[in-house]
């Protein structure tokens, strides 16, 4: 118990002298873009939502920029992450930090860590014995997205893949499968089965059947942005990683 106690003071000592810190001098505001990406950043009843959301609201709490969720910019994937690409002080998320994308961002994480694998119907039979045999079918995936961007850093031939945008890329990726347009869906293996099954496939009918690269989820910033602001923002999530709170938002989803 007086372990316990100890621990618990030193978070919140850490967090209030974080929140002093930055709270004082962050003024700055951030255009924060997102997509449909659950269970990390995901629209329900109209609300954002989901672990990267609510950790980044909480972020926000402390930085004191007056921004919250309400302030995030829901978008398809390929528009967000062009914009934080080029305009200073835009950021998207969730985006994972990969070496192609180092030098294009500054980053503040790790928020999660995620599987990208690919997803086939059942019904094919497809085995995946090893990376290059991906080469054989007709893979959809998300335009700009890691999925896309493994693939092709790979080696799998740009004629087999099959990227579309939008914000309902992931509905229509899971139809196309059915409709046999597709033959298999490069994505985060998590989030494409929750957002499946939100909008009404059967995810029995589907099923992982290669893994092709895991990670870690962050906040990539636009290069330009100060490093100021970057050593800020990642205070606060250290800050809500160390009082438990970012623990709690987890266990939600």
């Amino acid at each position: 118990m007086k372990a316990f106690l100890q621990k618990a003071f030193v978070s919140l000592l850490f967090v209030l002298v974080s929140f002093n810190s930055y709270a004082e001098t962050t003024s700055q505001k951030i255009t924060i873009m997102t997509e449909v990406y659950p269970p990390f950043n995901m629209e329900i009843d109209g609300k954002l939502t989901g672990i990267s959301v609510d950790v980044l609201d909480a972020m926000l709490e402390l930085l004191n920029t007056g921004q919250t969720r309400e302030d995030i910019i829901l978008s398809n994937w390929s528009r967000a992450y062009t914009m934080a690409e080029k305009r200073k002080n835009h950021m998207v998320f969730s985006t994972t930090r990969t070496s192609q994308r180092e030098s294009l961002f500054k980053w503040v994480g790790p928020v999660s860590k995620i599987t990208i694998g690919i997803i086939a119907p059942k019904e094919k039979g497809i085995v995946i014995n090893k990376f290059s045999d991906l080469n054989q079918y007709r893979i959809g995936t998300v335009l700009k997205d890691i999925g896309e961007q493994t693939l092709l850093e790979g080696g799998i031939l740009k004629k087999q893949i099959h990227s579309i945008s939008g914000k309902n890329s992931i509905d229509l990726s899971f139809k196309k499968m059915e409709n046999d347009r597709i033959d298999l869906f490069a994505y985060a293996t998590k989030g494409a089965m929750y957002e499946a099954k939100v909008k009404g496939h059967d995810v029995n009918d589907f099923e992982v059947i290669y893994t092709v690269k895991e990670g870690d989820l962050y906040y990539a910033f636009n290069k330009e942005t100060s490093d100021e602001i970057i050593t800020q923002w990642q205070n606060a999530l250290d800050a809500v990683k160390a009082n438990g709170l970012y623990d709690e938002i987890v266990k939600r989803y």
